[in-house]
């Protein structure tokens, strides 16, 4: 219903989250979380990182990626260790076991990756794409951890 007020945008932003959910959870891992697998992606293309670098590609806030590293690292995904010339920093890599469990899990992940945008023309989903990535680098999404 059109009232003459703009969309109140949570509510389908919400929407979609939980449509990629239940997409992931159907198709792709009841195990690992997309939010998991996010992290093995970014270390898979780019290989080993500093948990600053992990934290920005992945988009996860800062306690988010400390927990979710910690369970990575129990699982035997992913290895981390204190940077050799910088104590301060944190290096994480992906075990043999985590590249395991991304290339088995490639294919249906692009394959909801894909699902989320059907019905979509090609330039309506490099136009999205390129929406998100502006908002996410807005002075409001980047001030918030």
């Amino acid at each position: 219903m059109d009232d003459g007020h703009p969309p109140y945008r949570a509510t389908r932003m919400r929407r979609m989250l939980h449509v990629h959910s239940s997409l992931w959870h159907e198709h792709v891992s009841s195990e690992i979380t997309s939010v998991a697998y996010c992290v093995l992606w970014c270390l898979n293309r780019h290989g080993e990182m500093g948990q600053r670098d992990l934290l920005h590609r992945a988009q996860i806030d800062k306690s988010s990626l400390a927990d979710l590293l910690r369970r990575l690292e129990d699982q035997g995904l992913v290895t981390t260790r204190r940077d050799e010339h910088d104590g301060r920093r944190k290096v994480v890599s992906l075990s043999e076991e985590g590249r395991r469990i991304h290339d088995d899990l490639l294919e249906a992940a692009t394959r909801v990756n894909d699902i989320m945008v059907d019905g979509l023309a090609d330039d309506e989903v490099e136009k999205f794409d390129e929406t998100l990535v502006k908002l996410l680098e807005s002075d409001v999404a980047q001030a918030v951890e």
